[in-house]
């Protein structure tokens, strides 16, 4: 058995690549299983609901992913036991003592975080989204087909992880493998359009959450040397909801530093619809490495970082290039 999962605080393609790949893998008589490491955020919970809904006779499994714990991974998974990595491929994203575990395969579009004592299926290609890559893998791979509801989900991870292909992260294979999903899913371009502003409008009502659960909601953890780095990501076609709780979210992010033992925790907001970044401060010491990294000045509590919209290819490389002066 393949035990198969995306990232903690798993986003839409950390959900639909790890479900894609165990169907992958059990296509060519290859046991696998999915896992979730963590609940579905607004978007994904509105993806799932409106898949439930528009394929209620598929023939793949109508449910959520068993929850596996990343703190107490061997609850379900025992040591040495085979694992299987989406959309993500560092450890501190990953199961608690990822090297204890046998990792068969690796598929992912970030850069590469991890080594693995015996050789493993490795596919990362800088493209904007896992399910990206998994496209060609079906369709490279005979005899294994993706259903019309599978396209669906995945163009929805596509969607998600891309912002509607006007990321910085997007790349000529999304926007082929996008029209090729929209085909099977008998979409057009105002269809996909119109699928894309749901889900944005899914993720940006966050007035019923709290702070802790809107900083969870898209975490990450980095490491730059001996310096850990925790981001939390929020993308909104609203951010005036997330302004007016700036001293909330501060407060809140300071007591998530102390608890996950990271040295910063950076706040980066995303201004879908603009295309603009912000970094919101709370920390003095942050504040600086975020001005020099980033060639900005603070202002009311906000930094502007113009342009910026991708964790993976601007925030994270202004922070290296930081870290190596």
């Amino acid at each position: 058995m393949h035990h198969v999962f995306g990232h903690t605080s798993p986003d839409t393609d950390a959900f639909v690549s790890a479900f894609a790949f165990a169907h992958w893998l059990n296509a060519q008589g290859i046991s696998a299983q999915a896992y979730r490491l963590g609940e579905p955020n607004l978007e994904t919970a509105f993806v799932l609901a409106r898949w439930f809904e528009r394929y209620p006779n598929d023939e793949l499994p109508a449910k959520l992913l068993p929850y596996l714990d990343a703190s107490r991974p061997t609850d379900i998974v025992g040591r040495g036991d085979k694992v299987a990595l989406t959309d993500h491929n560092e450890p501190a994203q990953s199961i608690k003592g990822l090297a204890e575990f046998d990792v068969r395969y690796v598929i992912d579009h970030h850069k590469l975080g991890l080594t693995t004592p015996t050789p493993a299926y490795v596919r990362i290609h800088p493209v904007g989204c896992t399910c990206t890559i998994l496209y060609e893998m079906f369709t490279t791979q005979k005899g294994v087909d993706i259903t019309e509801s599978m396209a669906w989900l995945m163009l929805c991870a596509i969607i998600s992880d891309t912002l509607n292909l006007s990321s910085p992260t997007t790349s000529d294979d999304d926007r082929f493998v996008v029209q090729k999903l929209c085909e099977l899913c008998q979409m057009n371009v105002a269809d996909k359009d119109k699928l894309a502003d749901e889900m944005f409008s899914a993720k940006s009502d966050v007035s019923h959450l709290s702070a802790r659960d809107i900083l969870l909601m898209d975490y990450k953890s980095y490491e730059f040397g001996s310096t850990r780095w925790g981001i939390a990501g929020i993308e909104t076609v609203a951010p005036s909801q997330i302004f007016a709780r700036i001293d909330e979210l501060t407060a809140t992010a300071k007591l998530i530093q102390a608890e996950k033992g990271v040295d910063h925790l950076m706040i980066a907001v995303v201004d879908i619809k603009e295309q603009m970044g912000y970094a919101l401060a709370h920390d003095p010491a942050q504040n600086v490495i975020i001005s020099k990294a980033f060639g900005v000045n603070c202002d009311d509590k906000v930094f502007t970082l113009a342009g910026v919209v991708s964790r993976k290819k601007q925030i994270i490389p202004a922070l290296e290039r930081y870290y190596q002066l």
